[in-house]
């Protein structure tokens, strides 16, 4: 079989790339930016679709969790996406996914229809997505990688202040449904991401593989199982179940994802049950934007100028984290609970981009594609298998205490593989 040439994303070492690896990092901190305004979105709606769909709290708390499982499933297959086309066509056809998602939601009369529309666009359009630009910014950035996705992922920050005031003000105006039409048609600008991408052209570099990496066209595919097996292994990184470096590094990101993630879908309706106004709630939640937005930046600052290595910033980080879930519900108090929702945000933010700089540390640029992708669907796993407990906790409670306490429990536990990293030396 001859060679081919066939597109890689930049090179695994090198210098850092120019501006176009910067109108990725663009495009990865937009896809933050609509997640984190999305999902935020679903959690201040639920007491109206609570109402509006005479339904549990865990019902739709376990909805906006199986997006991240969606996600992560989707996530794997970004590989072989980014082998067959070029990145930035793929990030358009996500974003216009995304929005199509989000727009067709404001028409749904039933849980289930959201379930079908998150579960089949939504989803899928996050994880794709950002599995392929996470791979090309890591291929991209060398010396400035903690900088360039503590960068990207102030999309996050930037998604909790703009979008907590900005959609309970398409709330008031036009009312849940006419809110999420809004959301939509702000997704779109996504699709104008991918386009820069793809203007871009440098993003992607031609590099001549070797005879086991070929890409076979479909009238070449192997026909005996073994070669199948083979191109499988190598196309999905399986070998990667089998590391512990993978389930350590995938720990950390999995059990920080779930518990700021099921903070941003609890948090108003916890605040609001501890005596809150909606408004006062929206304000944390602004403030914590802010919070999380230096701490995003602050860990490039002190990584990529080698002023703390990466795990004794990581637990730091994650116990501050850990303990702030616990405190939270216990706060009445209007300053104390700010400082609470800033504290999380911070350090959360922080932790988000650490768990990127540890999965290229110890296992490296060439695996990241497939490290990110496994991680995606392990953290689904979590997000399915769990995503309805806090919620479910407070129906049969009738209070958050429990319910945060569990999820400050959660961010806790990666603290034990992390030590076994740092004991092997295979983290600094």
């Amino acid at each position: 079989m001859s060679t081919k040439l066939v597109k890689s994303m930049g090179s695994a070492g090198g210098t850092d790339a120019g501006l176009a690896g910067w109108l990725v990092v663009l495009a990865l901190w937009t896809r933050f930016f609509l997640m984190v305004g999305v999902l935020k979105s679903i959690g201040m709606m639920i007491p109206l679709l609570q109402d509006q769909f005479d339904t549990s709290t865990w019902v739709l708390g376990w909805i906006s969790s199986i997006i991240g499982t969606s996600s992560g499933i989707s996530g794997i297959f970004s590989k072989l996406i980014g082998r067959r086309f070029r990145p930035g066509y793929a990030v358009m056809t996500c974003g216009v996914m995304i929005s199509a998602a989000v727009i067709i939601a404001s028409f749904a009369t039933s849980p289930g229809h959201l379930a079908c529309v998150f579960v089949v666009l939504l989803g899928t359009g996050f994880g794709i997505s950002g599995v392929l630009m996470k791979e090309v910014i890591g291929r991209c950035f060398t010396t400035n990688y903690a900088t360039a996705t503590g960068i990207a992922r102030t999309g996050d920050s930037a998604g909790l202040i703009v979008c907590a005031p900005l959609f309970q003000l398409f709330l008031d105006t036009y009312g849940w449904r006419g809110a999420m039409l809004l959301m939509g048609a702000i997704s779109m600008h996504l699709v104008v991401c991918g386009a820069l991408m793809v203007r871009a052209g440098p993003t992607s570099t031609y590099q001549e593989l070797s005879e086991d990496d070929v890409i076979s066209e479909p009238s070449q595919l192997p026909t005996s199982c073994d070669a199948l097996s083979r191109n499988l292994s190598r196309n999905f990184e399986i070998q990667l179940l089998s590391d512990y470096r993978y389930w350590a590094a995938a720990s950390v990101a999995c059990c920080t994802k779930y518990a700021f993630n099921m903070w941003i879908i609890y948090f108003v309706s916890q605040a609001q049950s501890n005596g809150f106004s909606l408004e006062d709630a929206t304000t944390f939640v602004t403030v914590a934007g802010v919070g999380g937005l230096l701490g995003r930046l602050a860990q490039g600052l002190l990584m990529d100028r080698k002023i703390i290595p990466l795990f004794p910033l990581m637990a730091i980080t994650m116990t501050v984290c850990s303990a702030s879930f616990c405190a939270t519900p216990f706060l009445t108090s209007y300053w104390l609970m700010m400082t609470s929702s800033l504290m999380i945000a911070t350090f959360s933010g922080a932790l988000c981009c650490l768990q990127d700089v540890l999965c290229k540390q110890v296992l490296g640029v060439n695996l990241l594609a497939g490290a990110f992708g496994w991680r995606g669907i392990t953290s689904a796993t979590m997000d399915f298998s769990l995503g309805f407990i806090p919620g479910l906790i407070y129906d049969t409670t009738g209070s958050y205490t429990t319910a945060f306490i569990f999820l400050g429990s959660v961010q806790f536990i990666p603290m034990f593989p992390l030590l076994i990293l740092r004991y092997n030396g295979w983290v600094e």
